[in-house]
């Protein structure tokens, strides 16, 4: 009988009472489910960086933090993982085709298709999602566990908003690959995938695995267009780029962020530091099931 290791949050979702569910299906999908518990954090990066010499296969059930903590475990590895989604968002399981129900997401660990995935690196921590610099960032650090327990998915714009409306923009220099000269701007988006949270999409033309992090650069963060970017966002789910001549867009393998004062950063909606920052991506990093 093959051997996979799950590691749950127990806080996420429904994760109390989907365990043994869980369990029982594996098992008879001929796999024994060995389980460990997050307490506290990085110890779901703590449990998968033990389990690359055990285990062919480690399934991270939570949400995207719980999820970010076990990639920065395996990366680089050649254990495989597999992701139940128990989250607010669950936009990594969206950005790559992994269903919401956690019986159906389980389905498709069983059936073992893989795809080697690009990470995302910034201060010595891997991201496959987002990394930011800047406002949204600063929403980060705002955002209170019992607001996101209480209002779910519906923290996200409401911190956002409230951001908006006091947030102190610092100017940005931002270096890009071997450009000579920088760009600036005030709010700095890199993307790994599409999804960047309540179903927008900032960086639209973002693949997984082409090799590439997409950067998106807002010139602009006075309030009538940071308004603007939302109500577009939020209507449409997308900004639409040749709509605002503040924006620019590029793909990109490495970028520097300097500014006169630091500015806070982070990766996967986890803060990480402060300006100076260089992000590179890392290609074909991490093998998931989806």
């Amino acid at each position: 009988m093959r051997r996979y290791l799950l590691i749950i949050n127990p806080r996420a979702g429904r994760a109390k009472d989907i365990e043994d569910e869980l369990i029982d299906f594996f098992g008879r999908n001929g796999i024994r489910l060995d389980v460990r518990n997050t307490c506290r954090p990085l110890d779901a990066k703590r449990l998968a960086r033990a389990a690359v010499r055990k285990y062919s296969v480690v399934i991270a059930a939570g949400g995207d933090g719980t999820i970010n903590e076990t990639i920065n475990g395996l990366a680089g590895s050649k254990t495989k993982l597999g992701i139940i989604p128990l989250g607010t968002e669950n936009c990594l399981a969206q950005g790559i085709g992994i269903p919401q129900g956690y019986m159906d997401a389980a389905k498709v660990i069983v059936r073992g298709r893989c795809r080697s995935l690009d990470l995302g690196k910034a201060k010595k921590r891997f991201f496959i999602l987002t990394a930011g610099v800047g406002m949204d960032a600063n929403a980060v650090a705002s955002i209170k566990p019992v607001l996101k327990k209480l209002l779910g998915r519906g923290v996200y714009p409401l911190t956002a908003l409230q951001t908006l409306l006091t947030h102190v923009p610092s100017k940005l220099e931002v270096w890009l690959d071997d450009q000579v000269l920088p760009r600036w701007g005030y709010f700095v988006v890199i993307g790994n995938v599409k999804y960047y949270g309540n179903n927008f999409q900032i960086a639209q033309y973002a693949e997984p695995d082409d090799g590439y992090l997409d950067v998106c650069i807002f010139k602009r963060t006075d309030l009538i267009n940071m308004f603007k970017y939302f109500v577009s966002a939020a209507s449409k789910g997308f900004i639409p780029l040749t709509e605002f001549a503040n924006l620019e867009y590029f793909k990109v393998k490495r970028i520097r962020i300097k500014s006169k004062k630091p500015v806070l950063a982070h990766t996967d909606a986890e803060l990480i530091g402060r300006t100076p920052l260089t992000v590179s991506v890392f290609p074909k990093a991490i093998r998931i099931i989806c």
